[in-house]
């Protein structure tokens, strides 16, 4: 079998595997915020692990049959290189983290050496993944498989863009790892940094994640060449954050019972009946997401009118971000929050085009129907 042939089963394993990594690893961090004490066996490590295994094989196969092809069609092998480099650095955070946890205990902090590199293993896994899928779908987007892969992998994109943003904000977890303030300080709520960096950060906070999460919207309605890509990208959003982060919080709190934590000081049912309250509202914000899909297709000023919308709507999908930190209580403060997303967004429509030429290696079309399939 040619190498070239393996490409599209090789990256659905590593779509599937990244898209499994990120869901597991927002249902583990609700668990650590409810404060539910974990071991190697359960059910999003399990999950997590599963996708890093999944992404790891994708990626070392990748690079293998790679070099059983010609240089035309090396650009398309590239992401399995990303996602490959991304999974050794998770080799190697994996044993560490295990060290970790049995030197010093369990730890609530996203933000801790092992964790980061997991993190960024997870990141890169996502990108390269992106990279490869969605070349593969410039060059033939007329079958159903690739166009799934496509809207799974743009949707774990945008999970990982959350995922990032919410890693960099915990300053607790930054107070934690470079010895700020004792693990007891911080628990207690005593450690000054963390109020200062959580201030400090927010904005940037809130721009990044627009930032990040427009530049998918704009990707998806520009590189899926279709009507309705959009809605499917964002709807794969929702649903995680749905289910594994607002979901499984509410329910827990609601049916089970849980400790709790610093992050998590009020741990009742009805702070769980709130959360879940907001569920329907947050489902809700699929409807102009489709708006937004269908105002993308049209020609004109439109290119700006999506950035504006699409920079705070990808902050309030964001669901565990946008809740947890306040956007769903609106106050006079947050029309002054507005602006960091709206630029986000702006920002991210002014590096679309060197966006989708770096991912698509400088090869952009606005119609992808248009491009030379291989025979």
């Amino acid at each position: 079998m040619e190498a070239e042939k393996l490409l599209t089963p090789l990256y659905g394993l590593g779509v599937v595997g990244a898209f499994l990594q990120v869901g597991g690893a927002n249902w583990d961090v609700s668990s650590h915020v409810l404060g539910i004490v974990d071991s190697f066996f359960t059910p999003s490590h399990l999950v997590l692990y599963l996708g890093i295994f999944l992404v790891l094989l994708a990626g070392f196969l990748g690079v293998w049959f790679e070099r059983q092809t010609d240089a035309k069609v090396r650009r398309y092998f590239t992401g399995f290189r990303v996602a490959f480099a991304g999974s050794l650095i998770q080799l190697v955070a994996g044993p560490l983290d295990l060290w970790w946890h049995s030197v010093y205990g369990f730890d609530p902090y996203l933000f801790t050496p092992t964790h980061s590199m997991l993190i960024v293993g997870l990141a890169l896994g996502g990108v390269g993944m992106a990279v490869g899928t969605l070349r593969l779908l410039q060059r033939n987007n007329s079958t159903r498989l690739l166009k799934l892969l496509g809207t799974l992998i743009l949707g774990t994109l945008w999970l990982d863009v959350n995922f990032v943003v919410l890693w960099l904000a915990n300053a607790q977890g930054v107070a934690y790892t470079f010895k700020v303030c004792a693990p007891q300080v911080i628990s207690a709520r005593s450690c000054a940094f963390v109020g200062a960096y959580e201030t400090a950060i927010y904005l940037p906070a809130l721009f990044l994640d627009a930032l990040g999460g427009a530049a998918v919207i704009l990707l998806a309605a520009q590189t899926m060449g279709r009507r309705g890509a959009l809605t499917s990208v964002a709807a794969l959003v929702v649903a995680v954050n749905a289910t594994a982060n607002l979901g499984f919080t509410a329910y827990m709190l609601l049916y089970v019972g849980v400790p709790g934590s610093f992050y998590f000081a009020a741990p009742t049912g009805t702070a769980g009946a709130e959360i879940a309250s907001i569920i329907p509202s947050y489902l809700a914000l699929l409807i102009p997401v489709l708006l937004l899909d269908l105002l993308a297709w049209r020609k004109g000023r439109t290119a700006l009118a999506v950035s504006l919308v699409a920079g705070p709507l990808s902050v309030f999908l964001d669901g565990r971000f946008s809740f947890f930190s306040g956007l769903w209580s609106p106050e006079v403060t947050t029309l002054v929050y507005l602006l960091p997303m709206i630029l986000g967004g702006l920002a991210a429509g002014g590096i679309r085009r060197r966006l989708e030429e770096a991912i698509l290696a400088g090869r952009v079309h606005t119609t992808l129907g248009g491009l030379p399939e291989r025979a």
